[in-house]
Order: C-alpha cells, then structure tokens, then sequence
C-alpha cells in the first residue's frame, strides 16, 4: 500500500507548488507510482497529492474536493479543472468523503484543500484508508 498526502508533495515530490498543471514528478516517486499500479497495488492519496495521479496515469479518476469555492470551503477549486486539463476525471467529493477509481486502484480524499474542521478531515481520510484496504 502506498498513502501520500500534504502540501509537502506539491513542493518535495513534484513541482505542483511552482508549476501547476505543467509540474514534473521526481523519478522516484514516479517509478515506485508506476509499479504499484503495474503490481495492481492501491494507491491512497489525500490533499493535493492526487494531482501526482493526474500526472503519472493519465485517465484516472481523483478528487481534491469541489471544483467551485463552495461557501469559501475550497480555496483551490481551481485545482480541479487543471486535473482536467491533463486528461483525468475530477469527481466532487465533500471533505468526509474519498473517491475510488476502481479501474485504477487509487483512491483520493481532498483533506486540507477544504477548510474544514480537523474531525470532517480525519472522516474523509478514514474514508480513503478503509477503501484502500478493501483494495488490497
């Protein structure tokens, strides 16, 4: 199983923070993505890590959340129609709640990129870990 999360991603393992849409992702974290899914192993990620799926497995399915600042909850909506534009399928998730794209073995939980209370992010990752094991 591999989880990622937190905004650490968007500036240590890929260039997300700086690049948007046009980041690259380090080697490393894009061979060790690439076997998994190859092995047919899940993939857990939550915050902005999804967009490293957007850019690894072009087609899959993620959520980052809502793709409008709904209520202000979402300042990042944005982020979803970039995952668009690389060719993926944004689903609108509320923070309690986690995507699966069972084609893919990825399951995406949107986190921080809702300003939500802390027990509304814990829900949506718990949500996200059960799925992943149900894949495993």
């Amino acid at each position: 199983l591999v989880f990622l999360g937190g905004f650490g991603v968007a500036k240590n393992l890929c260039s997300w923070a700086v690049d948007g849409k046009n980041c690259t992702v380090n080697k490393h974290v894009n061979s060790t993505l690439q076997a998994f899914h190859s092995a047919k192993k899940p993939i857990g990620l939550c915050c902005i890590s999804p967009v490293l799926a957007a850019k690894v497995f072009p087609g899959c399915e993620v959520t980052v959340g809502q793709d409008k600042n709904v209520d202000g909850r979402f300042p990042d909506a944005e982020t979803a129609s970039a995952i668009a534009e690389l060719g993926c399928k944004h689903i609108c998730k509320n923070v309690n709640e986690s995507h699966v794209d069972k084609a893919n073995k990825i399951v995406t939980t949107c986190a921080f990129m809702c300003k939500a209370p802390l027990h509304e992010i814990f829900d949506g990752i718990g949500t996200m870990v059960q799925e992943v094991l149900k894949l495993a």
